[in-house]
């Protein structure tokens, strides 16, 4: 099912972040949440390290099939991440890794966050995660904090878009968190495109 979709993109590729509006319409995006709540079975979010460690990461996550139901959306995703790389990051990319679907939420005073960390793992065959991408899909109105904030530098920082259905793009070893939820749910979906290491 198309969607019109608006392009933040620029002449000249830059590598910089960008992101694309309305790439789910917000029926699109209940759905998936709903099949996300309903379907997936979700676990505590691991850090980098692959341990559990509410200290730095407090999240349910859980991945979705890329048969099925949701085969639609892989199928989206991965025009989507071809456009957005041949006109704007240009990396040498062999795939993607699978797709997180992830809940930051708000309940009896504790808040849901990653801390700051980079995407970037080496994956077997000697691939790397290049290309970061996140959707958005809780309206901004039904939760507060939960900012996706990247780090170019100490001082210089950009926030993702909290516009539904958004899909935003980075490089992976960008250094970013995921502020603490401080009401109501906030879900996404993220994923990470794959390819040799860079030179």
């Amino acid at each position: 099912m198309a969607t019109a979709s608006f392009f933040k993109l620029q002449p000249n590729p830059t590598g910089e972040p960008t992101f694309v509006e309305s790439f789910l319409t917000p029926e699109e995006c209940r759905t998936i949440i709903q099949t996300g709540e309903r379907d997936i079975e979700l676990a505590a979010g691991r850090t980098e390290n692959h341990q559990v460690n509410e200290q730095l990461r407090k999240s349910d996550i859980g991945w979705l099939s890329p048969e099925g139901e949701m085969r639609w959306l892989f199928e989206r995703i991965r025009e989507c991440v071809m456009q957005i790389n041949g006109n704007w990051f240009r990396y040498e990319l062999i795939g993607y890794e699978g797709i997180q679907f992830t809940r930051y939420a708000y309940v009896a005073g504790q808040s849901d966050y990653y801390s700051s960390h980079r995407d970037t793992v080496m994956l077997p065959g000697g691939t790397v995660r290049k290309l970061s991408f996140t959707i958005q899909l809780s309206d901004p109105s039904v939760y507060e904090g939960g900012d996706v904030v990247l780090y170019n530098s100490l001082i210089d920082t950009i926030k993702l878009s909290r516009g539904v259905g958004s899909i935003s793009f980075f490089p992976s070893y960008v250094i970013h968190e995921v502020m603490p939820v401080t009401r109501g749910v906030r879900h996404s979906l993220v994923g990470w495109a794959c390819g040799p290491a860079f030179v």
